[in-house]
């Protein structure tokens, strides 16, 4: 298992830039801690201090932020500087602790924030176009339209937003239909929802702030639902429920088509799913075209033990693992994502490991000669094999979100100690930048969003962070 660093930071860094910059101050000190977990399990920690300093004759010195004259100097075992594509708008510095055999690292602050969306904390959030949704306690649904900062003096509330009315309990996931017009919603009070992000019209034809819901999926389940996913491009979906019980709705009918149990269910909690895409290889290596492959899309299940499942979608049958089933996680699975080419899958548990592995799909068999129809029908369903890739820890803090990002090529990862982190996807993991300024806050979802080229975490402070993400060349490479 490969032990990460962290770097963290004071928040209200971006504060004290703004007070020497606006000549409140001349100078002032802010904290930056380094920590690295040994093989015993032992923490290791460096405690720093940054000297930041308005300073007319520092633009020589290489340590300036761009325009402004604001200088940077590390003591007491931590080193600083600007980020080359840091701006007063998008505050980045690099940090290196060499007692720690900390790298030069990357940590970013928001350039952004869309403050008090829900304030009793976002529980779940996803991201369309210009729309962020945030579903919170008490069945509360919201969903802002956010337009980028071309400066920081912008405020960043008093943008649209609009409400969905109708859960009676916490939400446990919303997420976006593939049109970015219709978000499908879950929540502990054991239903799921649609609602359409245009506003209703009141008696008098004028739009109200309220989204339209346009479907309530009944009969309810029999506990509270712990999310959904969406096959293909939404006309079917699936539900998972605590009970163990599994549901495929027909969307246009909101009627069950199927229910099912995964093994084990009695006596395992079901935490975390997500849908994938079966990549389905034929002897070439190629993959087959979707028309010759029915139930193109799986379903994976983290589960209370540390225990990973794969079932089929629609039909809601095991998918066998080949050889075995992966080795439990050290604890219970609480935060899942596929890649957007369904060939590699993270999951992150309560204890604060994340892990990757790749799937790789068997072929079903085309053969009729089996010797019974109970050997036929095992061979004509695709098997599945997963290689590990990588496994990590940086604290104890559960995971509670995960994303990919870059193409595949990297992970956002939330977690409840408050400290976001984007790493690289590969078999040495590397850290690639530390997503700065929260204080200590849970964090409830992590996304990316390709569009805008920003990351969006959100947490249970109510507020949702946004970043720019860091252009290629300003990543930071090992010694």
């Amino acid at each position: 298992m490969a032990l990460l660093p962290v770097i963290t930071i004071q928040h209200d860094f971006p504060e004290v830039i703004a007070d020497i910059k606006n000549e409140v101050c001349l100078a002032e000190d802010i904290w930056i801690s380094c920590y690295t977990l040994t093989s015993g399990a032992t923490t290791r920690s460096v405690h720093g201090k940054v000297r930041v300093t308005a300073d007319t004759d520092a633009k020589q010195s290489g340590r300036t932020l761009h325009d402004l004259p604001i200088s940077l100097q590390g003591r007491d075992g931590v080193e600083c500087e600007w980020a080359a594509h840091a701006s007063y708008s998008q505050l980045a510095i690099i940090v290196t602790c060499d007692s720690l055999s900390i790298p030069p690292t990357l940590v970013s602050f928001p350039s952004q924030a869309l403050s008090g969306v829900q304030p009793n904390g976002v529980e779940c959030m996803d991201l369309a176009g210009d729309w962020v949704v945030t579903g919170g306690k008490n069945g509360k649904l919201r969903a802002d339209r956010w337009r980028p900062r071309a400066e920081p003096s912008t405020p960043d509330i008093g943008h649209e937003h609009r409400i969905g009315k109708g859960h009676l309990s916490d939400l446990t996931s919303c997420q976006f239909f593939p049109s970015g017009k219709v978000i499908l919603t879950t929540s502990i009070d054991m239903s799921a929802r649609i609602f359409f992000l245009d506003e209703e019209i009141n008696s008098e034809g004028q739009p109200t702030k309220q989204m339209m819901n346009a479907r309530t999926l009944g009969p309810p389940h029999g506990r509270g639902l712990i999310g959904a996913g969406m096959l293909g491009k939404g006309k079917e979906i699936v539900t998972g429920c605590r009970d163990g019980k599994l549901r495929i709705w027909n969307v246009g009918s909101a009627k069950v088509e199927h229910e099912a149990e995964w093994p084990g269910a009695a006596s395992d909690e079901l935490l975390a799913l997500v849908v994938g895409e079966k990549r389905v290889l034929d002897p070439m290596g190629e993959s087959l075209p979707s028309a010759e492959s029915q139930g193109r899309f799986f379903l994976l299940l983290g589960l209370a033990s540390g225990a990973l499942q794969c079932v089929d979608l629609p039909s809601l049958e095991p998918i066998p693992w080949e050889p075995s089933a992966p080795a439990n996680a050290d604890g219970p699975i609480e935060a899942l994502a596929v890649s957007s080419s369904s060939d590699i899958i993270a999951y992150g548990t309560r204890t604060g490991t994340v892990c990757l592995a790749s799937l790789h799909w068997r072929r079903a068999s085309s053969c009729c000669s089996a010797s019974s129809s109970e050997t036929a029908e095992d061979e004509s369903r695709p098997g599945l094999a997963v290689t590990p890739l990588a496994t990590w820890k940086r604290t104890s803090a559960a995971i509670s979100s995960l994303a990919f990002a870059d193409d595949d090529q990297a992970l956002l990862v939330a977690t409840a100690d408050g400290l976001p982190y984007l790493v690289s996807v590969a078999a040495q993991p590397r850290l690639l930048c530390e997503l700065a300024g929260y204080d200590c806050e849970p964090l409830s979802s992590i996304r990316s969003s390709f569009l805008h080229n920003k990351i969006f975490a959100a947490g249970k402070d109510g507020h949702v962070f946004i970043w720019n993400r860091p252009p290629q060349s300003s990543s930071v490479s090992d010694p």
